[in-house]
């Protein structure tokens, strides 16, 4: 199921996406499948940021191909990056001033579905209502200089997330890229996660509770690109779709 969270008029709904149609839902995924029976083109609706988090987790150093020489890490290390952050497709990641060297982090999202606290392993994929396409923009400079990483991960658009929400997707096995301008510069498989996301959602839920709609952020490969100005840059996770957005600076 592929779920979008859209304005039409002066509506902000969600709906199920079928073809080129967006089924209404009656309230949020959240609370069940509900239809309306109302139906609408997909191409007359404004695809918004598929969810609005209480909170966003994501996680640090988790394929071997980004940690660049350094041990692996022993245990999964999640940081906060701020609901403010949020945008979705097609609006602009914005570069501060002064911010010297930001880079794209294409990355599978994981979307909470219910209220999960102190979940196992084992139990842990019962709590995921879906996944999406996460970009964690990143200022390097402001994330080495600065103690907290709150202005470097957190800047207002540096959360890009969208275009839809996929439910039902093997997790385990997605293959992730990262475009700028066209050329790809990241290319990944889920498959080779350090920590895998049942992991990641019991190490997170044993202290911090996650609500519905609440982000994980799982990770990025490699080495990201730097984005500068007039960039369009695109993420794609098979089976999800693919989110752009432009760069501009402040």
């Amino acid at each position: 199921m592929k779920i979008v969270r859209c304005l039409v008029k002066d509506k902000v709904l969600y709906g199920v996406v079928e073809e080129d149609v967006v089924k209404e839902l009656e309230d949020t995924p959240f609370s069940g499948i509900t239809y309306t029976g109302n139906v609408y083109p997909l191409s007359g609706v404004k695809i918004l940021p598929p969810v609005m988090p209480s909170k966003i987790l994501a996680l640090a150093l988790n394929y071997a191909s980004h940690i660049s020489g350094s041990s692996k890490p022993t245990k999964p290390e999640p940081f906060f990056k701020t609901p403010s952050c949020v945008i979705g497709p097609g609006e602009s990641i914005i570069l501060p001033k002064g911010v010297g060297m930001v880079q794209e982090e294409a990355e599978l999202v994981v979307v909470i579905g219910r209220r999960c606290k102190s979940v196992s392993k084992t139990q842990a994929m019962e709590y995921v209502l879906g996944y999406t396409c996460g970009n964690d923009v990143s200022a390097r400079e402001w994330q080495r200089g600065d103690i907290q990483w709150w202005r470097a991960k957190s800047s207002d658009t540096f959360g890009p997330i969208g275009p839809y929400i996929v439910t039902d997707l093997d997790s385990s096995q997605l293959n992730i890229w990262a475009r700028v301008n066209g050329r790809e510069v990241q290319h990944c498989n889920t498959s080779e996660l350090l920590f895998d996301i049942p992991t990641l959602i019991s190490f997170i839920s044993d202290v911090v509770t996650l609500e519905p709609g609440d982000l994980v952020f799982t990770g990025t490969s490699g080495v990201p690109a730097q984005l500068k100005n007039g960039d369009v840059v695109e993420v794609e996770v098979e089976g999800i779709g693919v989110l752009s957005n432009p760069v501009v600076e402040e």
